[in-house]
């Protein structure tokens, strides 16, 4: 997959605003390649970094015959913790305040 035009920071506020009005608990954002998702877990809404194991990616290689670092964004799960916000309003308060992208 081609890399993407990178997202501003309002332009991934008013997508995560929007998906999260849909009902959607992971919204996922980056520069060319997603690297970080929002995840609202029980309410609460945390930034996690995207990440994915060796053994993912030899499973995703036996299973399609190749593995390409673009191949990584689609097999990332939501792992490490970045921030946390008891709201989004909150959440949106510390993307704003912080550097871009995470």
């Amino acid at each position: 997959m081609a890399p993407r035009s990178p997202e501003s920071r309002q332009d991934f506020i008013a997508r995560l605003r929007e998906r999260a009005a849909a009902g959607d608990d992971e919204i996922r954002f980056g520069r060319h390649h997603f690297t970080h998702a929002a995840c609202r877990e029980d309410d609460v809404w945390r930034i996690r970094r995207l990440e994915f194991s060796q053994a993912d990616a030899d499973a995703f290689r036996e299973e399609h015959g190749m593995f390409m670092p673009e191949n990584a964004e689609a097999i990332s799960k939501p792992t490490t913790l970045v921030l946390e916000a008891a709201s989004l309003d909150d959440l949106v308060s510390q993307i704003l305040d912080g550097p871009w992208p995470l």
